[in-house]
Order: C-alpha cells, then structure tokens, then sequence
C-alpha cells in the first residue's frame, strides 16, 4: 500500500510514478478540458502542483502557509481534480465538469483511507477538494458560497485554499484565457485572504478530541469526519445535526484505515 510519503516523493517524476500510486489520476490522462486550459486534465493536475510549490517560494499573493503544512498542501493539490475524468461533459459544445468538487470530495475521502493518511492531510485535502472552486465565483451575485462562507468552511485552511486557487488558475493558461482574467482571479483570491483574516483566527482541529467524541481512530476517518463538520457548520446546520453527520461516516468507516 502506497503512502503519503511515497506518494509526495514521486510529484517530481513523470506522471507513471504518480499514477502507480494513484491509479484514479490515470483516468486523467488524455483527458481534454475546456479551450481555458491548455494542457490534458493529468497535466493540468501536475502543473497546479508546480505552482503551488511556485507559490510557496515566491509569496505573489502573501499568503501565509505554516511550513509544517507545505507537504499536505502539496497532497491536496494532486488531489484537487480527481473527479474530473468521471464528471466530464458537454453541453452546447462546451466541456463541463459538473459536480467534480463534491465528488472529489467523497473520493479524496476513500483515497485517504487507502493510503493510511494522517488526519490533517485528509481533512486539508478534503477541504480543498471541496472548496477549490468557490473563490473563483465568490462576486457571483448568485454564489452559494460568499467569501465569509468560504471562509468559515475553510476555517484554519484559508491561506491554503488561497493557494491552490491561484495555482490552479495558473495552471490554465488556454486560448481563451485572457491577461485579465488572470488578474481578476488574483484580485478575488487577495480579497479572499483579506475577508478571512477579518474574521479573525480560527482555532486548529483537535483531532484527538472529535475521535474521542466519535470513537474513532484519529487518522483518515476523522480528518474526513472534521472536513465534513466544518462545511455543513459554514452552511448554518447546528453542531449537533453536522456532528452526528460526521459520526455517521466515521462510524461506517471505523476499522477502514
């Protein structure tokens, strides 16, 4: 079984080494997207990886990402489009991914258990999964998701929600892609860091405390689990109805990982 460890070691290689551990990611191969991207989904995938260890080094949008944190940030990014190749479409002529974050989600979930990763890991990877799309479409006067959401289902992952975004947006670089809609996504992702920040610091998962309260193992599971409470809190479901939400899936997830 792979690990995480493993896993983060072979980002630098050619896509076979990250397929080998991920065989979802395969499916992305060859996988063409929207004329806003100019690279197949797996490449896309490996490419946002690049910029978010671009990013790290070289603070464009000053985001303040622990160091302890850079390794899972970087999992997560592979992550982030592993739905894509089930959710892709065509409407009118145009290639749609419809639902390939909150699928993502559920399968990030799986992915976790499978490689027996630590809680932060899942539930940063989970999270993100979830929200990479929704900084993108925050000034939507139709958005489900207004920054202060976002925000609060992010809690302490804001800056490195941040990051991804940004990266992801780098990483498509299509013919119909325009200098602006660059700038205009840097712009949200900047207005994003600011609106988070206001609100003030959100406290870090006490990973040990809601495996007690859900008896379950603190790894996969209750990483998952904390992603889950976290979002449905943020869509304004009361603490108990999101927490026994999270203990429904720890529970049938218990001894999985």
């Amino acid at each position: 079984m792979a690990s995480v460890g493993e896993l983060l070691e072979v980002l630098t290689e050619e896509p076979e080494g990250v397929i080998r551990l991920l065989p979802e990611l395969g499916l992305a191969r060859g996988l063409a997207q929207s004329p806003y991207h100019h690279l197949d989904t797996l490449d896309h995938i490996l490419e946002t990886v690049r910029h978010v260890r671009r990013e790290l080094e070289e603070s464009v949008l000053g985001a303040r990402v622990p160091a302890e944190r850079f390794e899972a940030l970087l999992f997560a990014a592979l992550m982030h489009d592993v739905a894509k190749p089930l959710t892709r479409g065509e409407v009118e002529g145009r290639v749609v991914f419809v639902a390939h974050d909150t699928l993502g989600a559920r399968m990030v979930e799986e992915m976790c258990l499978r490689l027996g990763a630590p809680a932060m890991h899942s539930d940063l990877a989970r999270t993100l999964t979830y929200l990479h799309l929704k900084i993108g479409f925050m000034e939507n006067p139709r958005a489900d998701y207004p920054p202060e959401r976002i925000a609060r289902a992010a809690g302490p992952f804001c800056e490195e929600l941040a990051v991804l975004s940004w990266a992801d947006r780098l990483a498509a670089r299509g013919p119909r892609l325009k200098k602006e809609h660059v700038e205009r996504h840097r712009r949200l992702c900047v207005r994003f860091l600011r609106v988070s920040r206001e609100l003030g610091p959100r406290s870090e998962p006490d990973y040990k405390e809601l495996a007690s309260r859900l008896s379950c193992p603190p790894d996969a599971v209750v990483g998952s689990a904390s992603s889950r409470l976290r979002i449905l809190r943020a869509g304004g479901i009361s603490c108990g109805e999101a927490l026994a939400c999270a203990g429904s899936f720890a529970a049938l997830h218990k001894g999985c990982s």
